[in-house]
């Protein structure tokens, strides 16, 4: 992980709204831990293809935000839904 337990929880109480947890990046064991982690501290947990053209092996899409927290951010007005 790039971030200690302790700098999240630091950035938690400083109004951090989640964590992106949904990467191919993180291993099963990491996941487990960060979802155990966000559940503690109230975080949303969320997901990135970090698909960024080609030439990487990742995939659009292939690691979503479930559709309840993106409502969530849009309630919260950090984006606008866009049909």
């Amino acid at each position: 992980m790039l971030l200690s337990d302790e700098q999240i929880r630091r950035l938690a109480e400083a109004g951090l709204s989640g964590l992106e947890v949904w990467h191919r990046g993180n291993s099963s064991e990491s996941r487990q831990h960060l979802l155990n982690l966000a559940k503690e501290l109230g975080l949303l947990v969320t997901g990135g293809s970090d698909w960024h053209g080609a030439g990487k092996p990742n995939k659009l899409g292939e690691n979503l935000t479930e559709d309840d927290v993106v409502a969530e951010i849009v309630r919260r007005g950090a984006i606008k839904l866009v049909s």
